[in-house]
């Protein structure tokens, strides 16, 4: 193993990632971002998502999910409706033309993990998966010291 350090090998990885899945949904005209959306919509199907909700699961900002969301509307593959409740928020839902593409989304990603773990034993992946969450973890715990010191 290379002295490189850590930071620069992860974002080496998730650039892969982005750069293979704008690939695979190229001809679904998908990026990265959207087809991810559409797997946390398709996951929570039986639940009211509002565009909060993505922001918080992705860490994203409200105008990029505002951006994301027009975009997946033009292309008709979700809808935002008005909450009865509450006109101001907007519910987010798959469309019929989206859920036709789901299993091709769903295979890809699975073929995608498929090959991230290639050559690895179960354990392996189980120990990598953990390490992960592990840093993930690290990091939200560390930004929520720092926000409560602020």
């Amino acid at each position: 193993m290379s002295g490189e350090p850590i930071g620069p090998r992860i974002r080496r990885l998730d650039h892969l990632i982005v750069q293979a899945i704008n690939r695979g949904f190229e001809g679904m005209d998908l990026t990265s971002t959207q087809s991810h959306i559409l797997r946390y919509l398709s996951e929570n199907e039986d639940h009211v998502v509002y565009p909060r909700d993505i922001e918080r699961r992705f860490g994203l900002t409200h105008p990029t999910v505002s951006g994301v969301l027009q975009r997946l509307e033009a292309k008709q593959y979700i809808v935002c409706t008005a909450d009865p409740n509450d006109r101001r928020c907007k519910r987010v839902a798959l469309t019929d033309e989206a859920r036709r593409y789901l299993q091709d989304i769903f295979r890809f990603f699975s073929a995608l993990e498929q090959t991230i773990t290639r050559g690895m034993t179960g354990d392996e992946v189980h120990t990598f998966l953990r390490l992960l969450e592990q840093a993930s973890e690290n990091l939200t715990q560390s930004f929520e010291k720092e926000d409560s010191n602020v």
